[in-house]
């Protein structure tokens, strides 16, 4: 075993401390098959009489839903050993304690393969010094073989003795006793399955026929590329929301030239990595019919929208529903002139004081109320791409209900200002025009948020709520919101209300 394993060994040991996980699989490890037996009620289970495979998957199911809290990392990890070609064999369990224990290690080895990504890089290392070679060296122990695997498990195992941790144990093969699968194929399915797993420990999205074709060495080269640019993400991420001692853009804060030069330096790190997944979606764009690669200007892009996601997650939390008009109008230029500002700094060669440089005179563009000169096509279409963005990166579960209802808003806010520009040339068509593009919108948002199957209730709960707003409103004597003139923004209004309460339903 190369030096380099064994200082990455001895890093995710250290580092075990920092995520939640390691808590999930000392209880695990400390739980005998007995005390689980009696916890899922299972004491008077028969090998004989029951369905032993059945008998397998609530058990794993129940170690694993402890731990993970949205159902679809908890389904990928149920399922994911079928999808590789791995069956469940009933012939292989004798009693109902050997089917626990075999659940129970399955489910303690696919924790650690999720564990693995957030411990291996220490926080405290810059993105441009991370270890790549031992970080490849470490993957290639991990996927390569039984007999590496076995030797990995020695070094691990040293390296949690020495930190007195002795009664945790690493075992990083996923299969379990009672999984069978064609002799030919185990091993080139069993190094997928674990580069799977760890890949999905990321969040992001990969697609699974693009993995099988992959050799040994691509397998590990695109499993660290998974790794590397998750945690120089997350460091960028870092960098901008800052710590304890410092807040570099804190509002009414913007960073300084040597903090945004470090920002880019994360960001190329970022770029050169996400460059190397072939077999994920989340960097790359369409144009003109095609797909393609993010480049440089890209990026930029995304880390402007990083730090304006940022400054409206600040105002969100100190203002509620107030406005702040000065953040306000910072937050909405950003947005609106992101690909002006991308543009500007990709041609320059200090990007990091250029980046300052554009900040503060947004800040001041910002004090005086100037608005972002862009058409309301435009910033609808600027809306729903950094909502698609949002969405790559959170689960539904993970998005806060605020957070929903104000990206909501914002979609919709943006469709009143499109309908409102074209009024004269639509003229009679307009309240058409609304119906279509708000329920479009609606599709497109059910559809990346995953429940797109709600969509039939939509007209339904939409007319409801149009309904209630208007007999609220002649209840209360304001009948001025129910003239003619307002009537495409309470078709607006209705399809926002009726959009929100089915993705909240859903989040439910």
């Amino acid at each position: 075993m190369s030096p380099e394993v064994k200082v990455m060994t001895r890093t995710i040991v250290d580092s075990l401390h920092q995520t939640w996980l390691y808590r999930a699989i000392e209880g695990w490890c400390r739980k005998d098959t007995l005390e689980l037996r009696e916890e899922l009620g299972l004491a008077k289970f028969s090998i004989t009489s029951s369905d032993p495979l059945e008998m397998y998957r609530t058990v794993k199911k129940y170690l694993l839903s402890k731990t993970f809290q949205d159902d679809e990392t908890l389904q990928f990890l149920m399922n994911a050993p079928s999808w590789v070609g791995f069956t469940l064999d009933e012939d292989e369990f004798q009693s109902g304690q050997q089917i626990i224990g075999a659940a129970r290690n399955e489910a303690i080895a696919l924790l650690w393969l999720m564990a693995i990504p957030k411990l291996i890089i220490s926080p405290a290392i810059l993105p441009e010094d991370y270890p790549i070679d031992g970080i490849m060296r470490f993957l290639d122990s991990l996927i390569g073989s039984d007999e590496s695997r076995d030797s990995l498990v020695d070094h691990m195992s040293d390296a949690m003795e020495s930190r007195g941790i002795h009664d945790i144990v690493f075992e990083p093969n996923p299969i379990g006793r009672g999984y069978k699968i064609d002799e030919a194929m185990r091993a080139k399915r069993l190094k997928a399955l674990i580069a799977m797993v760890i890949m999905r420990s990321t969040k992001y999205p990969f697609d699974i026929d693009q993995i099988f074709p992959l050799n040994d060495e691509q397998l590990v080269e695109e499993t660290a590329a998974y790794i590397v640019s998750m945690q120089a993400k997350s460091m960028l991420n870092n960098q901008i929301s800052g710590g304890a001692i410092q807040r570099p853009f804190d509002w009414p804060l913007i960073g300084n030239p040597e903090i945004c030069n470090r920002l880019f330096k994360t960001l190329d790190v970022l770029k050169h990595y996400a460059s190397k997944m072939t077999t994920s979606s989340i960097y790359l764009s369409e144009v003109a019919g095609e797909i393609v690669p993010w480049g440089q200007r890209e990026f930029i892009s995304f880390l402007l929208s990083e730090l304006t996601d940022h400054y409206s997650e600040i105002h969100r939390i100190r203002h509620g529903n107030a406005k702040n008009i000065e953040i306000d109008h910072f937050t909405k230029l950003l947005t609106g002139e992101n690909i002006e500002i991308a543009e500007k700094l990709l041609n320059e060669y200090d990007r990091g004081a250029a980046l300052f440089d554009e900040l503060n005179a947004y800040k001041q563009k910002a004090k005086v109320g100037e608005k972002p000169r862009i058409s309301p096509e435009r910033r609808f279409r600027i809306i729903l791409s950094s909502l698609k963005q949002r969405v790559s990166e959170q689960s539904l579960e993970e998005m806060g209900s605020d957070e929903i209802i104000d990206q909501i808003n914002e979609v919709f806010d943006a469709i009143t200002e499109v309908v409102k520009s074209n009024r004269k040339s639509l003229g009679e068509e307009s309240e058409r025009f609304a119906h279509a593009l708000c329920f479009e919108t609606a599709y497109r948002i059910l559809q990346l948020l995953d429940v797109g199957d709600t969509l039939m209730d939509l007209p339904w709960v939409s007319r409801f709520i149009a309904e209630e707003s208007a007999r609220s409103d002649i209840s209360t004597g304001d009948m001025s919101r129910l003239d003619e003139k307002y009537r495409f923004k309470r078709i607006v209004s209705a399809y926002a209300g009726g959009l929100t309460y089915l993705i909240l339903q859903s989040s439910s």
